[in-house]
């Protein structure tokens, strides 16, 4: 199993797109091997997650 961290940032997102839309089709795809969801700033989070 690897460790991997997914970086999302709502400033590089398109206009009308929003940052919980995409983490939450991510959470969708990779459920099982979710192992934390971190805030990091205002428009950021980090996703840790195993392959």
């Amino acid at each position: 199993m690897i460790h991997k961290i997914k970086y999302f940032e709502s400033k590089q997102l398109a206009t009308g797109v929003y940052l919980q839309d995409v983490v939450n089709d991510f959470l969708a795809k990779h459920s099982e091997n979710i192992i934390a969801v971190l805030p990091v700033m205002d428009n950021a989070l980090l996703v840790h997650y195993t392959e």
